[in-house]
């Protein structure tokens, strides 16, 4: 799958070095999480999946980052890697790098395998034909915050599928990013799971792009109104990295921005799931 060559491939993989994300199992979620939810008059009741799902059942080969220079990295030379690395149960999100460049972010999942971050983002809506502020209101609803290392003794940091975050009572920030975004892509919307910090804290949360707009949606919050709040007032949010389904962003300037469309958000990776 190495448009490279399988040489080449080799070689980069063993250039590659590996960097901690600042993302620390969503160290604490951004205010109450505690208390009554949103008003359910007028919220449709969405069934959960009747199972979690085999997300991850496809081999490892089938999951795969392309470069821009056309280098294609699958799971299976991640897992081999961090093997070699001494990484392969160190249950943390890695930035993967190439020379001093993140390239994507590499993280844990339920079944104890590392994947690329684009592929928990599996496709899953549970309801099509609703207003944006619905999975927010839904999601606030269903799911309630709970600590990683809280629910899995041991590990610090899990990530959930969208469709494991909707089957699973309880998940961090990026479980409830990952599962808002992927329903509000399926909406038709370019909704994107963000990687950075809140204020001193390593966080994740999701923006909207829409035309000269960008509104930013914060999943863990479990008292939303149906008003989008815009990025550009929301400054004690500090992107990173930015993710949807196809593709990989880093920030390459300062993180004190509300700007997630400009010129320092460069692409790095694309997803590809064969």
């Amino acid at each position: 799958m190495n448009r490279g060559g399988s040489s080449a491939a080799w070689a980069w993989m063993l250039a590659i070095g590996l960097g901690l994300m600042s993302l620390r199992a969503c160290d604490r979620p951004p205010g109450p999480v505690d208390g009554p939810g949103p008003s359910a008059e007028g919220l449709p009741a969405f069934p959960a999946p009747d199972a979690p799902g085999q997300d991850f059942a496809a081999p490892p080969e089938t999951r795969a980052i392309e470069l821009a220079n056309g280098l294609r990295i699958h799971e299976g030379q991640i897992a081999q890697s961090l093997r070699e690395a001494g990484h392969a149960e160190t249950w943390m999100s890695f930035g993967w790098l190439l020379g001093d460049q993140t390239v994507t972010t590499v993280a844990p999942g339920l079944d104890r395998r590392h994947h690329f971050a684009n592929a928990y983002l599996v496709g899953y809506v549970p309801f099509e034909g609703v207003e944006a502020w619905v999975p927010l209101a839904s999601l606030a609803q269903r799911k309630t915050y709970a600590y990683d290392h809280d629910q899995y003794p041991g590990a610090p940091e899990l990530w959930q599928t969208s469709r494991e975050a909707f089957f699973y009572p309880q998940g961090d920030c990026e479980d409830h990013a990952i599962a808002l975004a992927d329903w509000l892509i399926g909406l038709g919307l370019d909704a994107r799971v963000v990687l950075g910090r809140l204020r001193d804290d390593g966080h994740a949360w999701v923006v909207v792009m829409d035309g000269a707009r960008t509104y930013l949606l914060e999943a863990t919050h479990k008292r939303p109104g149906r008003a989008l709040p815009l990025a550009s007032q929301l400054p004690d949010y500090r992107p990173e990295a930015m993710f949807n389904r196809e593709s990989y962003w880093v920030n390459t300037g300062t993180p004190l921005t509300t700007d997630y469309t400009g010129g320092a958000w460069a692409l790095r990776s694309g997803f590809h799931r064969d």
